[in-house]
């Protein structure tokens, strides 16, 4: 049996939970309860750290609300475990009219969780932006920091709220706080892949090529991705293409390559990223390419005047090697016949393909491959290609923008461009 005293709880408990405010102050009158105190008992186990006040907010009971206010009520006291007032709870509930009510009876507008999240936090959190308008008028702090050091900024960018993240602007909060990984909000922006919070925070004057913890930039995550719409918002932006990662020392066209992001690989060369950057293992971006046969990495990295003539990787005993050398070694014949096609040959290669030599690995439709290599071994380059591999090796990075400003015929400049590359291919190899 129920004693008395447990009796009376349960029914103290259900008063509030089933929002009946007669029943509450007539048990209150008449057993004289502390409407401060935590629920003696209850029928739901993660409501037994609550005050009556917690829970009306968490069910939006304004008229029990109000009551309990009059009473002389804390409106700012907390739970046991995770430390929440009642107005987290009207929050992280979007319940408007428990808020208004909370806030004119003198709630900490700051108040702080056991994650030390603001009511401020949930709200750009959840894109509540009429709830985040009401704390903003009410002179909250917006750049107020989580366990994490995230700021509601960050919170709303994570989950691509963009109203609140235009209000939580218009509120001048410091658009280039990090967080304890030394993220920004837009390095959230880069992850999610969302060009429109990329231009609003990049319009609104934040830093774009501020690196984090691991040495990454927001053009390093938008590549890691593989969001394109992001790069391109990026790149417009003129960040850096060239900073690279604490550990590994890659740069955002390693990652690409990597990742064979083939589309991203393409808008970071025609944007000028250097190829001849060595990573902390002593390779450039197109080592991983030829290491893993990417043939088309490897064609748009011609194209934008990559310099194929670049050691691909240097070894700490000194030795270095080209990517023709690199490829013929991996048996990646294709390879060396796109780069011998435009007279890219390294001889110190013809141990693996030359003379009676026939790789093991070597399977039946290479032997052609192998045959128009061996051949084009023994044949000259032809003064055509060595002029236009000078005026290319002349012009370096951004070749397209610098092509068209040289006074020089359309036809030419499409020969130095390498515009019809795949009928020059062919061309080549017959």
């Amino acid at each position: 049996m129920l004693l008395r005293t447990q009796i009376v709880g349960v029914e103290f408990y259900d008063a509030v939970l089933n929002n009946e405010l007669q029943l509450l102050k007539r048990l209150v009158t008449q057993h004289k309860i502390d409407l401060n105190a935590k629920f003696i008992e209850v029928r739901k186990k993660n409501h037994a750290d609550l005050c009556p006040i917690h829970l009306a907010s968490y069910r939006g009971y304004t008229y029990m609300l109000q009551y309990l206010i009059e009473s002389k009520c804390d409106v700012n006291q907390t739970t046991t475990t995770l430390r929440r007032t009642a107005l987290h709870f009207a929050v992280l509930r979007h319940k408007m009219a428990c808020m208004l009510l909370l806030i004119a009876a003198g709630a900490q507008l700051d108040a702080k969780d056991t994650f030390s999240n603001s009511p401020c936090h949930y709200a750009a959190d959840d894109g509540y932006c009429q709830m985040l308008d009401v704390l903003i008028r009410r002179g909250v702090n917006v750049d107020t920091l989580d366990i994490t050091s995230k700021t509601p900024l960050m919170k709303a960018v994570r989950n691509n709220k963009t109203d609140a993240v235009l209000r939580l602007l218009r509120a001048q909060c410091n658009i280039n706080i990090t967080d304890r990984n030394s993220d920004m909000a837009l390095h959230y922006a880069a992850r999610n892949g969302c060009a429109d919070v990329i231009d609003i925070l990049i319009s609104a004057g934040s830093q774009i090529d501020v690196q984090n913890y691991w040495g990454r930039t927001p053009l390093m995550e938008t590549v890691c991705y593989n969001h394109k719409d992001a790069v391109a918002r990026l790149l417009k932006a003129s960040c850096d293409l060239n900073r690279r990662e604490f550990k590994t020392g890659d740069t955002a066209l390693h990652i690409a390559i990597k990742r064979n992001y083939t589309e991203v690989v393409g808008l970071l060369l025609a944007a000028g990223s250097r190829h001849d950057i060595y990573n902390h293992q002593g390779e450039t971006a197109a080592y991983d390419a030829v290491v893993s046969n990417k043939v088309e990495i490897i064609r748009l990295m011609v194209i934008h005047n990559c310099d194929p003539e670049q050691p691909g990787k240097y070894f700490s005993d000194g030795v270095y090697k080209s990517l023709f050398q690199i490829a013929a070694e991996k048996g990646h014949f294709d390879i060396c016949r796109l780069l011998a096609s435009f007279g890219y040959v390294d001889f110190r290669a013809r141990g693996y393909i030359y003379m009676n030599y026939i790789p093991p690995r070597l399977v039946t439709e290479q032997e052609d491959v192998v045959q128009w290599l061996r051949r084009k071994m023994q044949t000259p380059t032809s003064l055509q290609l060595l002029c236009r591999k000078c005026i290319r090796k002349r012009l370096g990075y951004k070749i397209g923008n610098t092509v068209e400003c040289l006074p020089i015929p359309r036809s030419l400049k499409e020969f130095v461009l390498i515009k019809d590359m795949d009928e020059e291919e062919e061309k080549h190899l017959r």
